[in-house]
C-alpha cells in the first residue's frame, strides 16, 4: 500500500511548486493538498496553507531535499 504523509507545509503557492518541482525532478512521486483554496479565498488574513505529501518510504529523502532548499 502505498500510504502518503505530509512533509512540508507552505502559505506561498510558488514555493510549494517549486519545491514539488524539485521532488519531481529527483522522481519523488508528490501531491499537493489544498493548493486550490488560494484561488478561492484570496480574502487577507484567510489562512491556508498547502500540504506536500510523498510516499512513506520516500518520506526520509523527500525530507532532505526540503532542508536543502529551506534556510
Amino acid at each position: 500500500m502505498n500510504e502518503l504523509v505530509t512533509i512540508a507545509e507552505f502559505d506561498d503557492f510558488h514555493r510549494a511548486h517549486i519545491f514539488k518541482s524539485k521532488l519531481e525532478n529527483e522522481g519523488i512521486f508528490c501531491v499537493l493538498l489544498n493548493q486550490n483554496m488560494f484561488g478561492l479565498f484570496p480574502i487577507p488574513g484567510s489562512h491556508f496553507t498547502i500540504q506536500v505529501q510523498v510516499r512513506l518510504e520516500d518520506g526520509h529523502r523527500a525530507l532532505d531535499l526540503f532542508y536543502e532548499l529551506e534556510p
